[in-house]
């Protein structure tokens, strides 16, 4: 069988294992290293992690996969324009104040390059990567389009054999941030571009992102929260000259262009925002998000007949925007990949590998099962960490884990949830959770104090999958996306003020949907739970601290019981407890 490594390398690098089309391991690096967004040269955590999870050898490895970003100097020819960009790159990386990344860099070096008549791929001296980083002599070594990456992750997964394929991000190759295309039959055909400097939409929203005052690439999720407290009305038109549709309708414009696109449409929003509130500010670039994107969307849907649509990109991270694009009445299916930043790209880069081998290779696509695809430990391993704390445990059976744990949320307790293998992309999604019961507003304060979060968005809950569309309204369009917890939906009137703690302002909550197939102790634990209190669905956050990555290895978990972060662990089969809270 094919053995297939996709590789993302610089931010958010990521390593992801195919045995065929089967999707085995997939670790972001970051998980491993504990930096967030670890990424800017060739890493070997992920690599390594996923070698392990599959019990492979670097020299077992048939192909390797991998996108035009970043790799130590060694594996170039040297000619002069390398080393203009690599000067340019090392005085980025120094420079955390701006937007200016690697990628943008990359991307027009990749331009200058074949303007010159040469290749990334002729500089790159495939052999001596293969022969240094352990990998068998004879193996392939391709590189692939950062959006096309992008499009196979969401096309492929999503289950549909015939569907719109739509990517939206900050940057990718050739100054690329929108692409509109079709799957069908295991193929993909690309037919629009946005390409325009100072008209991308992941640019747009993180430059208001960094005029607030928060990290853009990072904390875009804190605007989509302040969104829902403002209004949009005195700053749209102004918002909208920013950001915009071309006249053709199938991509994206603005009233900047050039070289200096970005730096231009960054200072007038600057200048336009003065006086306004944050709310009001983050309310405007909520409104004109949705607002373009959902009519490119439906010009483009209008043109192909097609019904059904597949989104990746880190835009598509806004889950109120997921939310309205679900409810077009020209759509009947929806799927959101759910890891939709640069990390998930080891996995399209992989797919677009199996399919160049073999153009019928990604026919009869099935959906994404779940993305509990990194590490798990065994608990052996967890008691052993457990030995060197000196903790006080007990090691239960399961239905007395799963017992003890949904009394304590009933209690008002704060569990970490640490089970199974740790999940892919930016959701805990009840592998590496906090849990907590959500019948109380005041739980998102303290809450948020105790992991040093300044959140805007409410909790989001894990639900019975059996039980959504009781308590949510529309969610037949995106089931399936929502058991990845990429969309928001309406919360039914009923239920807003039983579940207060995962409502945000505006009435809507961000649910993941738990099927009994899918993770049955999870299931198992909010059935308990439900049972206990009639409602069945528990609050979930992801289990970390402000800025850290969520936890991947026992030791972090433990870490973050004896600082008090939580009150109780549920760890593989092992229970701990603060006993004077």
């Amino acid at each position: 069988m094919k053995l297939t490594l996709g590789l993302h390398t610089g931010h958010e690098s990521s390593s992801a294992l195919f045995n065929g089309t089967e999707l085995v391991a997939a670790v972001s690096d970051e998980r491993i290293t504990r930096i967030k967004n670890d990424g800017g040269k060739l890493m070997n955590h992920a690599i390594d992690t996923v070698l392990k999870i599959s019990q492979t050898r670097r020299d077992d490895i048939t192909a390797l996969a991998m996108l035009y970003t970043f790799y130590p100097d060694e594996y170039f020819l040297r000619e002069s324009i390398f080393k203009e960009i690599e000067r340019s790159i090392s005085r980025v990386r120094h420079n955390k104040s701006g937007f200016n990344r690697p990628q943008m860099l990359l991307s027009n070096f990749l331009e200058r390059l074949y303007k010159r008549g040469k290749s990334f791929e002729k500089h790159f001296r495939g052999n001596l990567f293969l022969k240094k980083e352990g990998f068998n002599n004879t193996s392939s070594l391709a590189f692939y389009d950062h959006h096309d990456t992008h499009a196979l992750g969401a096309a492929f997964f999503s289950g549909f054999n015939n569907c719109a394929v739509i990517t939206m991000d900050g940057v990718g190759d050739w100054g690329i941030h929108h692409t509109s295309g079709i799957f069908a039959n295991g193929s993909y055909t690309r037919q629009y571009v946005s390409n325009q400097q100072g008209a991308s939409a992941g640019m747009f929203y993180g430059h208001i992102t960094q005029l607030l005052g928060y990290k853009p690439m990072r904390h875009e999720g804190k605007i989509v929260g302040l969104a829902a407290m403002g209004t949009y009305e005195n700053l749209y038109d102004d918002f909208n000259k920013a950001f915009q549709l071309s006249d053709s309708g199938n991509t994206l414009s603005s009233i900047f262009s050039g070289e200096d696109a970005e730096r231009q449409r960054i200072n007038y929003l600057k200048e336009v925002s003065d006086g306004h509130s944050r709310e009001d500010i983050s309310a405007t670039t909520q409104q004109i998000l949705e607002d373009v994107v959902l009519q490119l969307i439906k010009n483009y849907l209008k043109e192909t007949g097609l019904r059904k649509l597949a989104l990746n990109g880190g835009v598509f991270a806004n889950v109120k925007l997921n939310q309205r694009i679900a409810m077009l009445p020209e759509l009947d299916d929806i799927f959101i990949f759910p890891a939709m930043s640069d990390t998930g790209n080891s996995v399209g880069a992989a797919l677009l590998d199996l399919y160049a081998h073999d153009n019928t290779a990604l026919q009869n696509n099935k959906p994404l099962k779940n993305v509990y695809l990194g590490p798990e430990f065994s608990n052996s391993e967890i008691q052993h960490t457990l030995e060197e704390y000196k903790l006080p445990i007990s090691c239960l059976s399961e239905d007395e884990l799963v017992d003890k744990t949904a009394n304590a949320i009933h209690q008002g307790k704060i569990i970490g949830w640490f089970q199974g293998r740790m999940e892919f992309g930016p959701r805990a999604l009840g592998n590496r959770s906090m849990l907590a019961r959500p019948t109380d507003k005041e739980i998102n304060d303290w809450l948020n104090q105790r992991l040093d979060r300044s959140e805007f968005m409410p909790f989001a809950p894990s639900v019975l999958a059996e039980y959504a569309d009781d308590i949510f309204i529309g969610i037949e369009k995106a089931r399936y996306a929502a058991e990845f917890m990429t969309v928001t939906f309406d919360v039914k009137e009923e239920w807003q003020n039983k579940i207060k703690a995962v409502v945000h302002v505006d009435g809507t909550a961000r649910p993941q949907l738990v099927r009994a197939d899918r993770n049955p102790r999870y299931h198992k634990l909010i059935s308990v739970y439900h049972s206990l209190s009639g409602i069945p669905l528990v609050l979930n956050t992801s289990f970390n601290a402000h800025e850290e990555p969520i936890v991947c290895a026992p030791k972090e978990a433990i870490d973050a019981f004896v600082e008090n972060r939580i009150d109780c662990l549920a760890i593989g089969n092992f229970w701990l407890e603060h006993t004077d809270k």
